[in-house]
């Protein structure tokens, strides 16, 4: 079995492959072992926070997701709840209410302007969770964040442990 070192030459620059072997059509059977030069890379922004003790938040208050598990591009801030984006672009963002025996109405805001909205009541001993996804052009600079409704308080705790989490997350699409 012969092993070759093949050059693949791209308009911006090369990629290291390697030939293993012939396969039976009597082509090689290549595998990119090293990637010099070439095409940038785009940068990975994405983001994945969720609580870890249980809140009442109270009308217009932002929900800080406490527990940062992803951060790639670190615009997510565990402590004020805010995602500055570092990235103009298009973004997915998702957050996750869980509640028992609570009613709250939670928006995600950038900047100032309202994107999405959720309302859920989960009475009489029911644990209920709900979810709001946006798709937006969000600039470079901008603060994204999850906040209880400003004119409804709500009633009740929004929970988060081992069995549902309360979440936030977001990534850059394009």
């Amino acid at each position: 079995m012969l092993t070759s070192i093949i050059f693949v030459f791209v308009a911006t620059g090369y990629v290291i492959a390697e030939s293993s072997c012939h396969t039976t059509d009597g082509l090689y059977e290549v595998n990119v072992i090293d990637r010099s030069v070439g095409k940038k890379i785009p940068q990975v922004i994405a983001f994945y926070a969720y609580k870890t003790k249980n809140v009442n938040p109270g009308a217009g208050r932002r929900i800080v997701f406490e527990k940062t598990m992803t951060n790639d591009g670190n615009g997510y801030n565990s402590h004020t709840g805010v995602f500055t984006c570092p990235k103009t672009g298009i973004y997915v963002f998702i957050w996750v209410i869980r509640m028992f025996h609570s009613e709250h109405s939670t928006e995600l805001m950038i900047n100032n302007t309202l994107y999405g909205a959720t309302f859920l009541r989960a009475s009489d001993g029911d644990d209920a969770t709900v979810s709001g996804t946006v798709v937006a052009h969000v600039s470079k600079g901008d603060a994204v964040y999850v906040r209880n409704r400003p004119k409804y308080g709500g009633y009740g705790n929004i929970y988060s442990n081992e069995i549902g989490k309360t979440s936030f997350s977001g990534w850059l699409l394009q």
